[in-house]
């Protein structure tokens, strides 16, 4: 009897316990963010580093993509930073993500405003992911020669809206 109490309380205690703690990742030496969970995170030839977090649930994947477009394409930092200046570089980004997420992809909302002191594209899509629709939510701003992309896909109702939120106010950026 004793035994099985154990191995029930066992059962109830070891999942909360097991639950993953929050990770602050350093996007770039200025930049950093808060994810829910430790992110993976995966190099791309030296050009770009992907942080990936799809949580256990299923109810959202969290993602950051930081391109270093010096190495890529050869632009330097003052290029980049006229470049942003005029709405065809932030057309250009727009149409250069949607046009990732495929044929369906609908941009709902934009809006090009200042984030601690950066020029940011600010988007909602909505797009299909495997057959099934998706809402991103979708932050795209230079650093110097780095193109930063933090996105959240909302991929059900069960979606906590708070934890999006949350990532996307845990975005720091030092001058």
């Amino acid at each position: 009897m004793r035994k099985q109490l154990f191995l029930r309380l066992l059962c109830v205690l070891l999942p909360g316990m097991a639950m993953a703690q929050e990770t602050k990742v350093q996007i770039t030496d200025k930049i950093s963010i808060l994810f829910p969970e430790k992110p993976a995170v995966r190099d791309i030839q030296g050009v770009a580093t992907l942080h990936t977090l799809r949580l256990a649930d299923s109810t959202a994947n969290f993602n950051v993509v930081v391109s270093n477009l010096e190495k890529s394409n050869g632009f330097t930092a003052e290029v980049l930073a006229a470049a942003q200046l005029e709405p065809e570089f932030w057309e250009q980004a727009e149409a250069g993500f949607v046009g990732q997420l495929g044929a369906g992809a609908t941009v709902a909302k934009k809006e090009v405003k200042d984030l601690h002191g950066r020029q940011t594209l600010v988007m909602t899509v909505n797009s299909m992911a495997g057959g099934k629709p998706s809402e991103l939510t979708v932050y795209i701003f230079l650093e110097g020669v780095y193109s930063v992309n933090v996105v959240h896909s909302k991929r059900n109702d069960q979606a906590s809206l708070a934890l999006r939120d949350k990532f996307f106010a845990s975005l720091t950026m030092a001058e």
